[in-house]
């Protein structure tokens, strides 16, 4: 689906917007979906495994801490790649953890053994977070160049012109369209959290929408006889 697809359906949402190839509305309406997108994102940030891309990044030799991966919202899982074979596949999963400095802690044995401070492939990590000083800690300190696949939400780049590529599944289009077309009809005196959190309901509706590909629940139970006393 394309983004002209959600300019359409933005003009039956109002029909007096002038959204169609160089109208004078199309470049606002563009940037309304992408205001939208960032309210969806911050939403399905929220949510465990939803809507998970993945990527890889590389540590440093004999360095400690490695840059957040630029549009990371939510950090899923961490893999270590092994690069040595053809396809190149995730070994191991590294342990995330859970306080800060506790990247060489003081164990007994064994683990002082298995998490010691001889530098090698890394095990665990540190995540500070998807901020501009966001940084991940590895422990033991890489040895070489390693790569880590991350698994989690990434965030999807800014539509530009009408014939980009809608970033998420078409269920979620007409809330995109239907609150990206209310962005335009705000008014000076109107609410903008007004406008945000009716922009959470039904973005919220459209994240549920997305997660109904996924049922691997146990299926009812279906009672063939019937038992009366």
């Amino acid at each position: 689906m394309t983004i002209a697809t959600l300019l359409d359906f933005m003009s039956v949402f109002d029909n007096e917007l002038e959204i169609e190839a160089d109208g004078t509305d199309e470049v606002r309406a563009i940037r309304a979906l992408n205001i939208v997108q960032k309210w969806f994102e911050a939403i399905a940030a929220g949510e465990s495994e939803m809507l998970q891309r993945y990527s890889t990044l590389t540590t440093t030799a004999n360095t400690e801490v490695s840059s957040w991966p630029s549009g990371l919202l939510r950090l899923d899982s961490l893999w270590y790649v092994d690069t040595t074979e053809t396809p190149n596949l995730p070994q191991w999963k590294l342990d995330p953890m859970y306080e800060t400095g506790g990247h060489r802690p003081s164990m007994s044995w064994p683990e002082s053994v298995v998490l010691s401070n001889t530098p090698g492939k890394p095990r665990r990590y540190y995540a500070t977070g998807p901020h501009t000083e966001g940084r991940l800690f590895w422990e033991p300190v890489p040895d070489a160049v390693w790569t880590i696949r991350y698994y989690g939400l990434i965030a999807a780049s800014d539509y530009t012109v009408r014939t980009g590529t809608f970033a998420y599944p078409d269920p979620c289009a007409p809330a995109f369209a239907q609150e990206a077309a209310k962005i335009l009809r705000i008014g000076r005196d109107d609410s903008i959290a007004d406008l945000q959190k009716q922009a959470i309901v039904s973005l919220g509706a459209a994240l549920k929408a997305c997660r109904s590909w996924w049922n691997d629940e146990v299926g009812a139970r279906h009672y063939l006889e019937e038992h009366s006393t």
